[in-house]
């Protein structure tokens, strides 16, 4: 009998960062589950990072604009807290928009939610006005 380890939201949470700080975007997309509840706050028509997703493709674009069209300049998670399947990250961030050079700072809530190793939900909050703002 084969034996299987399954990360814990703790640590799932913490690989994701850790996977998106190297820029690693098909590892951070194998952290998803497929179908996904992914959603950033925010004008949709403005900012083409927010908005909802359910799939890989979807997510992989979102990290892809993530890591391509932001320079991030400052990321700061102040705090991790867990409660089962439940994982809220509080921090901060300043991000350098690629195509008008404008500078997005603002805090973050980010809910997510762990399922046999797999983030379910991903829901992040931010300044949806400053970022509307930084992108246009």
């Amino acid at each position: 009998m084969t034996s299987v380890t399954v990360r814990d939201t703790a640590t799932t949470i913490q690989e994701f960062f850790t996977r998106f700080g190297a820029g690693d975007v098909p590892g951070m997309v194998e952290l998803f589950a497929t179908p996904v509840d992914f959603a950033v706050a925010g004008a949709e028509d403005v900012v083409p990072w927010t908005g909802t997703r359910t799939d890989h493709p979807a997510v992989t674009e979102f990290l892809r604009i993530a890591t391509e069209d932001i320079a991030t300049e400052k990321f700061d998670i102040d705090k991790i807290i867990v409660d089962g399947q439940d994982g809220v990250v509080l921090g901060s961030f300043a991000h350098r928009i690629t195509r008008t050079g404008k500078l997005f700072e603002s805090t973050f809530v980010l809910h997510v939610v762990v399922t046999d190793g797999l983030i379910t939900k991903y829901h992040m909050f931010e300044d949806s006005h400053g970022a509307a703002q930084a992108w246009s």
